[in-house]
């Protein structure tokens, strides 16, 4: 009995850290920039980087409107802006008037050239009225995340080197001209805490989503993404490292002073045999999203779930 309740408490304290995490994390959906909060227009509006926003519990209730997503160059919208389509990712070449939503999510791509901060205001647009039918305006001191370059991996040993790491979002690296002679028997990507890398940390799926035993890298540009419930932002370091023989490949740091964008899945794992332009590490494809926001309210919810119950089996044993 008192093995099992030493074996809970620091489980305990594990997952109540996973679900601070979860309940601080403001960044979720990006920087909030606005809520529409209309009756015919409702919704949040983040930024998720300088040419992306999230959408959140978006309402539209006028059917068969001439309206549009429209942004602005000035703070009160007028003829003065530029469709912004919906979806991102449309079927046909011509923009898609809105038609009627309830409670939904989904990203935005700004048209080519515009940027978040260039515009002044967001509308629901009606073309053929000439009105907003809703807007929010885009605060000028808004700080809009954005990827985060990071040094390249520490040579350590069995030829582990790289170009510079970049994180384009809050669960996913960039690690180009990635070289590796591929002998480490046990060899695989760990994150973690503490002031250097350690055998204890997290295993990191390879660019192809497999826990298998990294292979040798040639070059290649590869995408990682992190295991739920992390981010960015609670890990210190990034390695490869060898846990049969406990060595340290390579590593990278993590900076604590991050505001890079949300992890909304607009970011792929994988691999590419020419290099992305890393001077433009956020020119990765978007998929859209439209969906129901209930993904984080039932991970917090299962969490909470599993905390009570070892509480009640830690003051049963009392």
């Amino acid at each position: 009995m008192a093995n099992l309740k030493s074996l809970l408490v620091p489980l305990l304290f594990l997952l109540s850290s996973s679900l601070q995490a979860f309940a601080i994390d403001a960044g979720e959906f990006g920087v909030e920039i606005g809520d529409f909060g209309g009756q015919t227009v409702a919704g949040k509006v983040y930024a998720v980087d300088k040419n992306t926003l999230y959408v959140r519990g978006f309402k539209f209730n006028v059917r068969d409107a001439d309206a549009f997503f429209w942004a602005g160059k000035e703070n009160v919208p007028s003829t003065s802006g530029e469709i912004v389509r919906y979806p991102a990712e449309p079927k046909t070449p011509d923009p898609q008037k809105l038609p009627v939503l309830n409670d939904v999510a989904f990203i935005l791509k700004l048209p080519h050239g515009l940027t978040i901060k260039s515009l002044k205001s967001l509308a629901v647009w009606d073309k053929t009225k000439l009105k907003s039918l809703g807007s929010i305006v885009i605060p000028e001191n808004l700080v809009v995340p954005e990827p985060r370059v990071l040094p390249e991996f520490s040579r350590i040993a069995h030829g582990l080197r790289s170009g510079n790491v970049t994180i384009l979002d809050a669960k996913t690296f960039l690690i180009p001209d990635l070289h590796y002679d591929g002998t480490g028997p046990d060899a695989y990507f760990l994150v973690g805490n503490g002031s250097k890398p350690h055998g204890n940390g997290v295993k990191v799926p390879n660019e192809h989503g497999s826990l298998n035993v990294l292979h040798g890298y040639n070059g290649e540009t590869i995408v990682i993404q992190l295991p739920q419930p992390l981010t960015v932002y609670n890990i210190e370091w990034l390695v490869m490292w060898c846990i049969k023989y406990n060595h340290n490949f390579g590593y990278v740091r993590i900076p604590k002073d991050l505001n890079v964008p949300p992890a909304l899945e607009q970011n792929k794992t994988g691999v590419f045999k020419a290099e992305p332009a890393t001077s433009n590490p956020n020119k990765v494809e978007v998929q859209v999203q439209e969906r129901k926001e209930n993904g984080s309210a039932i991970q917090q919810s299962t969490f909470a779930t599993v905390i009570m119950c070892l509480v009640a089996v830690l003051f049963s044993m009392r």
